[in-house]
């Protein structure tokens, strides 16, 4: 099993529990109808808006007081690989260097980092060919 540290570098079972990591970010749905899906969130189940991109490809809600978000990503849009289900998103401090880790590990990588108005990411798989996503905040420009 694979966690991360704190450094973006990934880190085997220490007892059981993940070892000084950032947190789980947000919980993502990708999807191809994201005007309907951003309705019904919204709308529907009446859950807030944490944020949304400018270009209205990715949007977060809150949900209760939980710390983790639930996104909506537009493949459409993005072009990102479609999945089924919720996609993990995991933030690392230095996303370059977690990719290098991982495929030392002999992890799974996409094949191409996404760049956001605001992160930059990438997709990746467990042993199962789960797919998850790891990212960075993108430094402000001075």
């Amino acid at each position: 099993m694979v966690f991360l540290k704190e450094d973006g570098v990934c880190s085997g079972v220490m007892a059981g529990r993940v070892s000084s990591g950032k947190g789980l970010e947000w919980v993502e749905a990708r999807v191809s109808n994201y005007e309907e899906m951003k309705k019904f969130y919204k709308g529907t189940l009446g859950l807030p808006l944490n944020f949304e991109e400018e270009r209205k490809d990715f949007i977060q809600f809150k949900v209760g007081s939980s710390k983790t978000y639930l996104a909506l990503l537009d493949t459409k849009k993005t072009h990102m690989t479609r999945s089924k289900g919720f996609v993990p998103t995991f933030e690392v401090s230095d996303l370059d260097k977690f990719i290098r880790s991982v495929k030392e590990k002999g992890v799974r990588v996409g094949r191409r980092v996404a760049e956001g108005d605001h992160v930059r990411l990438v997709d990746f798989y467990d042993p199962n060919g789960n797919l998850l996503q790891a990212f960075e905040w993108k430094k402000k420009k001075q």
